[in-house]
């Protein structure tokens, strides 16, 4: 097989990819046995009454440039100029289960490369970054990864919820035009999981094809299943970018966040297996493959007020019931005392903590337990020494905070760090 249809396989699922002139995933669905460029051939669609004769093509980009008047992966412009990208293969690098592709406009002064790779696990990455080659600043207003799905994946899922009531299903039956999921909070949030799955009629845990995709973004995204009228289906999820955001000078290149895909014939609970094993065994690596440890953290036992003495003390109630991390929470850095200063000064509290951190933290650990520390880097206080020394920190309107919280200029996902 050449270089202009190049097939991806796993055990589940498999990708095939048509490089030549441009780049189209035309199949991602079940495990072939047996593929060949006479096969690809045999996925071409039947010339309908009254329609072009030859379809405008789903490239990896669904560029407006082919004649696509679904929502295209890329817009941008230059003063207005160069506003319909159109991408031919230039460069193909097949290795092994990954595919590199560069195609290039020079039309409109940009190149696009795509990263894509099908790992063991079924599950799919993918990736575009766009390179600007002219003078002139290209102002992006959107960068998309778009993936097809079969005509029969005609009921959707996505989630929504707020805090403490997470992760609640939704789902509707797609027949055209499409659905869209917007998160502009800044970062995700409970409201708008970045995930969104699309399979046969009444798919289930068990039984059911569905095609899901991830996200892997934590600020504002955009996320859509569309129907083209001529019922073809594709997927797309992106960075939501805000007006005048992102604009890329001679040279600079645009990544889109990876998008983590997942292909599955028997329900969502096959998807979550591929995709827990991906997770494992690729990105989030357990050491030794042990269980995650429980601990304790000390928020809602201390908040606030710090007394080492007492800490260690919880440290023994702690290790007597089991607990195998012990983690102290907001409260250990300089000047926090609540909601409002503080974040972003991660030094010790001298005061609080007069003989350092490392007699908590050794006596923790001759408990037998290990020890973590909570800290927050993406968090800034307008009243703080970080942000009087480098106010360009924060992200927000100079002079306005949100009505409903403390002046913290983002909102606060938390995470822990173990020492």
């Amino acid at each position: 097989m050449s270089d202009s249809l190049i097939h991806l396989q796993s055990a589940g699922a498999d990708v095939v990819i048509k490089t030549r002139p441009f780049a189209e995933i035309v199949y991602w669905g079940p495990h072939l046995s047996h593929f060949s460029p006479q096969d690809a051939d045999s996925l071409t669609r039947p010339v309908a009454n009254g329609r072009l004769d030859v379809d405008s093509p789903v490239t990896l980009m669904a560029e407006l440039g082919h004649g696509l008047f679904g929502a295209p992966g890329i817009e941008g412009h230059r003063q207005g100029l160069d506003a319909s990208p159109l991408f031919t293969t230039s460069e193909v690098r097949h290795e092994g289960q990954t595919l590199t592709l560069v195609s290039e406009d020079p039309q409109a002064g940009l190149r696009l490369q795509s990263e894509i790779a099908l790992d063991a696990s079924g599950v799919l990455s993918v990736r575009h970054g766009v390179t600007n080659l002219r003078a002139s600043p290209w102002q992006v207003d959107r960068l998309a990864v778009t993936l097809p799905v079969a005509e029969r994946a005609r009921e959707v899922m996505a989630f929504h919820g707020r805090w403490i009531r997470e992760f609640q299903p939704h789902r509707l039956t797609l027949e055209h035009d499409s659905f869209v999921l917007e998160n502009r909070r800044g970062r995700t949030s409970h409201e708008h999981f970045p995930a969104l799955i699309t399979g046969s009629r009444a798919f289930s845990e068990m039984q059911g094809e569905v095609w899901g995709v991830h996200l892997a973004w934590s600020g504002n995204h955009r996320l859509r299943a569309e129907v083209k009228t001529d019922g073809r289906r594709y997927l797309q999820a992106e960075a939501l970018y805000l007006p005048g955001e992102m604009a890329l000078a001679e040279g600079e290149t645009l990544w889109t966040p990876y998008l983590y895909a997942s292909y599955s014939a028997n329900g969502l609970n096959g998807m979550s297996q591929q995709f827990h094993r991906y997770l494992r065994e690729r990105i989030i690596r357990f050491p030794g493959n042990k269980p995650r440890p429980v601990h304790l953290n000390t928020w809602e036992g201390i908040y606030f007020d710090h007394d080492p003495d007492y800490i260690m003390r919880m440290a023994d109630e702690a290790a007597a019931l089991g607990v195998e991390r012990f983690i102290i929470d907001d409260g250990w850095f300089k000047g926090r005392n609540d909601d409002w200063a503080a974040l972003g000064d991660w030094y010790l509290d001298e005061k609080k903590y007069p003989y350092g951190l490392t007699p908590v933290i050794d006596h923790v650990k001759s408990l037998g337990m290990e020890f973590g520390i909570w800290v927050e880097p993406e968090m800034i206080n307008p009243d703080s020494d970080l942000y009087r020394a480098h106010p360009g920190l924060g992200a927000g309107a100079a002079g306005l905070y949100p009505a409903d919280r403390p002046p913290s200029v983002c909102p606060e996902p938390q995470h822990s760090r173990s020492v």
